[in-house]
């Protein structure tokens, strides 16, 4: 990140939009010394500040970063709702007009339409649907489900499962993955590759997965054996069991469908905190454009 070029375009979007450095430093929750440090050059955004600002001033975070602009079910659920009112509306009906035995016969039929409902629901899948995610061509969509799967049925174990929609009209299954809290999936601007992030206790994992070539990787792992042929292999960085436990966060996909913007923190065997930004290539699996920040 050039801070120059970052607080030249952090300049130009706030008078563009007729803000104070005061206002946007109040819609951030800081001060607005912190605002003028950065269109001075004196200092970059913090990696926490980079999505609500780039939200406020219309650009991408991946704008920011480089300081200039760049070109850039539910009828299932509705026939089920549509059942049940016409269950109630019966059942009230004989309740006015018909003794007790035909009110516990109503409630019975109540009972397994219900039943028959949640099973539909339940098979669907709908009831579990933790995101879905288009692609930004509109040619694939992932559904992301709370539930381990087996076929296309839904047993009771929990767990990440993801149903890709292709193009062609197919469907694609992904694996399933246990123990774990599902945190993101973002498609690529092509639409054929998607990262998916999970937590793994106090652990994020990445991967990525191309549906059409039936093509994944451990993406994680792949940082950190990118990350050996960099300077930051001067704090041991890489993917041997004795290199410091690197965390990282996925932030954007570059336009060429190829290259992605990689947030990254460890502490060295001194305990201090390294993090930073870096590009990677999911294709040629390199890291380049590495930004090392204070440790905080």
């Amino acid at each position: 990140m050039d801070n120059v070029k970052t607080g030249v375009l952090v300049k130009q979007l706030r008078k563009e939009k007729e803000m104070t450095q005061k206002q946007l430093a109040d819609l951030l929750h800081i001060t607005d010394r912190a605002v003028s440090k950065w269109e001075r050059g004196v200092c970059a955004p913090d990696i926490a500040l980079l999505e609500p600002l780039a939200e406020i001033l219309g650009v991408s975070i991946v704008e920011l970063i480089q300081g200039e602009r760049a070109e850039q079910s539910g009828e299932l659920e509705a026939g089920a709702k549509e059942i049940i009112r016409y269950s109630r509306s019966e059942v009230a009906r004989k309740v006015r007009g018909v003794q007790k035995k035909y009110l516990a016969i109503a409630a019975l039929c109540f009972a397994a339409i219900a039943l028959i409902c949640g099973v539909l629901l339940w098979k669907s899948g709908r009831l579990f649907v933790l995101d879905e995610v288009v692609s930004s061509n509109g040619e694939s969509r992932a559904v992301v489900y709370s539930k381990e799967m087996l076929g296309s049925i839904f047993p009771i174990k929990d767990g990440i499962s993801i149903v890709v929609d292709l193009e062609d009209g197919g469907t694609w299954w992904d694996n399933t993955y246990e123990d774990c809290v599902y945190k993101g999936l973002w498609w690529s601007p092509d639409g054929r590759t998607y990262v998916l992030a999970l937590d793994y206790g106090d652990t994020t994992w990445l991967t990525t997965s191309n549906p059409y070539t039936l093509a994944g990787s451990n993406l994680s792992a792949r940082l950190s054996m990118g990350l050996e042929e960099t300077e930051l292999n001067k704090y041991g960085c890489g993917n041997s069991p004795d290199s410091p436990k690197l965390e990282y966060q996925f932030l954007q996909w570059g336009t060429d469908s190829a290259s992605m913007l990689i947030y990254y923190s460890f502490e060295d065997s001194t305990g201090e905190r390294h993090t930073g930004y870096f590009w990677y290539n999911c294709e040629t699996w390199t890291v380049d454009g590495i930004l090392e920040m204070d440790g905080r």
